[in-house]
């Protein structure tokens, strides 16, 4: 497999397991409507079923100058599929992924170990740039946001409290 298409399916692996550990369903949306993932749960409560999507980019760790955040470009048409307030809550993650493919996972007979980490942003405030005929925008991904399984269930809460009433 190509090295940039090993690495994004490999980004998107890593989040599918963060999911699953905490316990969401994972859909691929087909045709590619900008999302690389919806994340969703079975609830017996149907305003409690809800949904969020996560558009999910790779980083080899070498690439980046991390301080002050994770600085990541993207195409103005992709920012403005993430930003601003939706049904289903958007997050732009990002997976920070060591350099040589066969770095990124490590096995043992008591652990999966899937190297490195991933970061998440909302862009849900954030206003579209003023500057027109500009092509893209770069989006600062705070380090203290660790995508975590604690990280996910925050987001579902956040989206179940955002439901309208019946």
């Amino acid at each position: 497999m190509e090295h940039n298409n090993h690495q994004g399916w490999y980004g998107e692996t890593f989040v599918a397991a963060i999911a699953a550990a905490a316990g969401f369903q994972v859909a691929v949306p087909y045709p590619d409507i900008g999302k690389d993932m919806i994340l969703g749960r079975d609830h017996e409560d149907p305003e409690l079923d809800v949904q969020i999507a996560l558009q999910v980019k790779t980083r080899r760790i070498g690439d980046l100058d991390v301080t002050g955040g994770l600085k990541i470009t993207l195409a103005i048409d992709q920012f403005k599929r993430l930003r601003g307030r939706r049904q289903v809550p958007c997050y732009l993650v990002v997976v920070l992924v060591p350099e040589d493919p066969v770095a990124y996972i490590r096995v043992s007979a008591s652990e999966l170990a899937l190297w490195h980490a991933a970061y998440w942003v909302s862009l849900e405030d954030r206003p579209l740039p003023i500057q027109q005929g500009q092509k893209s925008v770069t989006v600062t991904v705070p380090r203290e946001n660790l995508l975590t399984v604690d990280a996910l269930h925050e987001f579902f809460h956040r989206a179940c409290e955002e439901v309208p009433a019946p």
